[in-house]
């Protein structure tokens, strides 16, 4: 494979597992696997992903567009470490509205709210000093999803979770590759975003 095919594959990676989706792909994973949650009706499954893609894309995104068009009138000078700072402001607040909204619903799925809260704080914290991978993050507290539910027991999920480890794999050498990250921050980014989900699933 040429360098360009590299960089352009790499990119692909990114974006089909940008931050904002992977808590689409595990909800999704989670009602259609063979899980209690696969015996809700298709009302109850379509108002959980429509939640999920609410606060997890669709605000943060307009967010994004808005700060990108207030950077652009002039109005508000936003540069690229601002803007990462800002959307990662949006994100915890979004995914606290998340946690509110399904409050009536199962634990686990409030329990995946509060661990993306307090993932996208840990990021807000080190992003500070440290260009941390927020891909890696993500993709960490994905694969703590699927790795808590299989030590609980529910083995319907393993192929996830085997999908979870290759696909991060794949995420981490996507961003080194494009050089948005060195080995530090893309481990840092996966070990923390793991850690985090893993205590507040457990905890939470």
């Amino acid at each position: 494979m040429t360098n360009k095919s590299a960089m352009r594959l790499s990119r692909v990676v990114s974006a089909v597992f940008h931050p904002c989706l992977l808590p689409i792909y595990a909800v999704i994973t989670v009602l259609f696997s063979d899980t209690v949650y696969s015996f809700y009706t298709m009302r109850v499954k379509f108002y959980l992903i429509w939640v999920v893609v609410l606060y997890a894309a669709f605000i943060p995104m307009l967010a994004y567009f808005l700060f990108k068009r207030l950077d652009g009138l002039k109005r508000m000078s936003i540069d690229r470490s601002r803007l990462r700072m800002l959307m990662l402001m949006v994100g915890a607040v979004c995914y606290m509205l998340c946690a509110v909204t399904l409050l009536k619903l199962p634990s686990l799925f409030r329990k995946l709210a509060t661990a993306a809260v307090m993932c996208e704080i840990f990021c807000i914290f080190t992003v500070r000093r440290w260009n941390v991978s927020l891909h890696l993050a993500a993709m960490g507290a994905v694969t703590a999803l699927f790795v808590m539910l299989n030590i609980i027991g529910v083995m319907s999920l393993f192929w996830p979770m085997v999908a979870a480890i290759i696909v991060s794999g794949l995420l981490a050498s996507s961003r080194l590759c494009l050089g948005r990250h060195d080995g530090w921050e893309v481990l840092a980014g996966f070990g923390g975003g793991f850690l985090i989900s893993s205590l507040s699933l457990l905890y939470i």
